[in-house]
């Protein structure tokens, strides 16, 4: 077995819960021990990768480059990807490390893409990023840690004055010096896909400095090359006015929306050339400029780029970075997918070694490897369903990934993957036992299915663990474990259909929810409001109760309903309803846990937020009392989906999180502290708490009825006006300033402080 040094980082996260001297706190851990292959993996809580752009930058300031690593995994409401993935630089053992504790020390929401440069050559690398079609900067201020301040949305001036720089939000484009004058310019495509333009920063020209940017648009058509509306192909050749010379048709190569700009021959000083990948197509095409620094000229090209080594070839969308990786003081090439769900998942980050100039000056990249980073991590493809059971009844808690799949000529391929806890009580050590848990792929890889989402229970009383699966298509399939109750399981090739059917992306776990000494089914779903009836119904959880006897079970729907006083009605657990409002969806996946002799709920969400619920226990069809809406406060995911168990046999539960990058992330228990609250109250029937808070808080309405309410500022100015339903209600204003704030209930007139810090 080989053995590797370990780093161990920790992040604490605090949530205050209802009185002072209480709180919940989870800490963000890489130590418990993950196997594959007889190698422990280095990263293996990292999360996963999927759909990646990378650059260079310093977190701890010790003067070695890092990587940042940007995932576009999933979507999350209208923008593409939210996770940030530091990987740290150890220089006495030549490794990257997962390092999120510098997740925050970056602008929150940033979107679709993320590229890293220096544009004041301070050394300092600065954040260029999406914002609706355009491009925001943010400046690199660190000291003595790392911090960025928000400097401006870039404009570029075509002759008519200054106006936001366009850039597609799929797109990515070229930041970088094009012409050797120290000042970063850029290249993007213009509106409709056709032409790169040149956006000339002018910092030097106008100021003798190359620390601002003040961009001009100096050429429609840079490279004199143009996109085809039709066929995806360039047209090389063009004239000063773009318009095609009578040549223009002999040479014409395939397009695309990812640029990367790169000096591959710079002793001939004629400009830089331009990897360029399409959204159609998997290949990189090289574009060798033949011109100048100053005036650039495309003149051939490498369609299958590098010809003279393995070609690049993702399914689609591929885009390039520049990047050393190996330390070596030369920019080696990373390609990974830019496109969201179109495309390779697994094999996906390609590292083609720089190995220098060859006779005619010309850099070389040698293909290396296609899983960078990758390889070190838990990694399931897309969107990871992780489960804490103890398959082997060894009193070991074992874990069992379930996904979405992996990506294969536009479908995805499902199954189960399996470690073994092979530790102690007191110290976990998982070690992969299979890839394809229960043969799973045969129905995994149906094209009509995706998300295998696995529970386990002894269904039958034969004192083994029976599986139960939910699917994207809704429906809940039964599987029989037919193997010995000590051994691994051994699962029967019959997968039965229990004809329930909850709309889609089915998430079930099997509990006792009653305590009746059988095992119940409680259903999360993709959906979060059902427009089919009327009034449309909210859902969230559905439940099944096991009415069927000790060794033959019988799921029956008893999903309670809740009549809202507005006229619309929830079914689910608890009256939760968790829907994002603008798309209806809510991809809620429960999970109970039982601590201190009472049931709890945690409820991971599309938006990434952990959801946590108390007041179960003998009151499985009322309200259930939200405690927080987010347990990890930490959002660097989407599709949450979270399972509990107590790994390190402290007493207290910890967490792993799966996400949409087909990665799973570890967080350790610290507390888990659930007393009364001693909260700020309007009167005695409406709680408000935590108090202060960041703008997050909960109100807790114990009357019988809605009530309206309204914030207020201290001199009395309108906020926010709402109503509050009977039972928890989740207020949201993260976007607030700090300071003292009014709640005021109309209904009453019972007013109250409320203190955002």
């Amino acid at each position: 077995m080989t053995i590797n040094i370990k780093y161990t980082f920790i992040i604490f996260f605090l949530f205050y819960n209802f009185f002072s001297y209480s709180q919940i706190s989870f800490s963000q851990n890489n130590s418990i021990n993950v196997i594959e292959n007889n190698s422990i993996l280095q990263n293996a809580w990292a999360g996963g990768l999927n759909f990646c752009q990378f650059s260079e930058i310093d977190f701890n300031l010790d003067g070695n480059k890092d990587i940042f690593i940007f995932d576009r995994s999933g979507k999350n409401t209208i923008n593409n990807g939210n996770r940030i993935v530091p990987m740290l630089y150890i220089e006495e053992t030549n490794e990257y490390v997962f390092a999120p504790e510098y997740v925050n020390n970056f602008p929150q929401n940033l979107e679709n893409w993320v590229l890293l440069v220096d544009y004041n050559q301070d050394g300092k690398e600065d954040i260029f990023t999406s914002t609706s079609n355009a491009i925001a900067l943010f400046t690199n201020i660190s000291s003595e840690n790392l911090e960025f301040e928000f400097t401006k949305i870039l404009t570029t001036d075509s002759g008519f004055g200054p106006t936001n720089l366009y850039v597609d939000g799929v797109d990515l484009p070229a930041i970088v010096d094009i012409d050797n004058d120290c000042d970063i310019d850029v290249l993007s495509f213009n509106y409709d896909g056709t032409y790169v333009e040149l956006h000339q920063n002018k910092s030097m020209e106008l100021y003798g400095v190359c620390s601002a940017i003040d961009l001009y648009k100096t050429d429609n058509c840079w490279g004199n090359f143009k996109e085809n509306f039709t066929d995806n192909d360039l047209t090389l050749f063009l004239d000063d006015d773009c318009q095609e010379t009578e040549n223009g048709d002999d040479l014409r190569i395939h397009a695309g929306s990812t640029l990367l700009a790169l000096d591959l021959n710079p002793n001939l000083n004629e400009g830089l050339e331009l990897l360029i990948g399409d959204i159609s197509y998997g290949n990189i095409v090289m574009v060798l400029n033949g011109g100048s620094q100053d005036d650039a000229y495309i003149i051939s090209q490498d369609q299958n780029f590098p010809n003279y080594n393995q070609s690049i070839e993702l399914p689609l969308f591929p885009g390039a970075f520049l990047i050393d990786i190996d330390k070596d003081e030369v920019k080696d090439l990373i390609i990974s997918p830019n496109g969201v769900n179109i495309s390779e998942n697994q094999k996906n980050c390609l590292f083609y070694k720089n190995i220098g100039p060859n006779e005619n000056g010309m850099f070389q990249f040698e293909f290396i490897k296609n899983n960078l980073f990758v390889e070190n991590m838990i990694d399931v493809g897309s969107s990871g369903i992780p489960i804490l059971h103890d398959l082997n009844n060894d009193g070991l808690l074992d874990l069992i990934i379930g996904n979405k799949g992996y990506y294969n000529e536009a479908n995805y391929d499902s199954q189960l993957k399996a470690y073994k806890n092979i530790g102690s009580s007191d110290e976990a050590i998982f070690e992969l036992i299979s890839n394809d848990l229960g043969n799973l792929s045969q129905i995994g890889n149906i094209a009509s299915i995706e998300s295998i989402h696995p529970t386990f229970g002894d269904l039958d009383q034969d004192l083994d663990q029976d599986l139960i699966i939910g699917t994207s298509n809704g429906k809940i399939y039964f599987i029989e474990n037919i193997g010995n109750n000590n051994d691994w399981p051994i699962f029967n090739n019959d997968i039965i259909d229990l004809n329930i059917d909850v709309g889609s992306h089915a998430s079930p776990q099997l509990i006792d929810l009653n305590r009746d000494g059988l095992l119940d089914l409680v259903i999360g779903e993709r959906s979060g409001k059902d427009l089919s009836v009327n009034p449309p119904i909210l859902e969230g959880l559905n439940y099944f109760q096991n009415i069927g006897t000790e060794t033959s079970f019988q799921f029956d729907d008893q999903t309670p309903i809740f009549y809202n006083d507005d006229g619309t009605v929830t079914k689910s657990l608890g009256a939760i309803n968790l829907m994002n409002p603008t798309y209806l969806t809510a991809y809620t996946v429960p999970y109970f846990y039982e601590y201190s002799g009472e049931y709890v709920l945690v409820i991971g969400t599309e938006n990434g937020k952990i959801h946590l619920y108390n007041n179960i226990e003998n009151n499985i069809f009322g309200y259930y009392n939200s405690i927080s809406n987010n347990i990890i406060n930490d959002n660097n995911a989407i599709r949450s989906c979270p399972t509990i168990g107590d790994i390190n046999n402290d007493g207290i539960p910890d967490l792993i999180r799966g996400n949409a990058s087909g990665g799973v992330e570890l967080f350790l228990g610290n507390e888990f502290n659930l007393e009364q609250p001693d909260s700020s109250m309007l009167d005695n029937e409406i709680i408000i708490y935590p108090n202060p808070n960041n703008g997050s808080f909960t109100i807790i309405n114990n009357y019988k009825s809605s009530l309206n309410i309204k914030i207020l500022t201290i001199t009395g100015k309108l906020l926010y006006k709402s109503k509050i339903y009977q039972g928890s209600n989740i207020i949201d204003m993260l976007d607030i300033k700090p300071g003292v704030y009014l709640i005021k209930s109309e209904d009453n007139y019972k007013t109250t402080k409320i203190i955002i810090n």
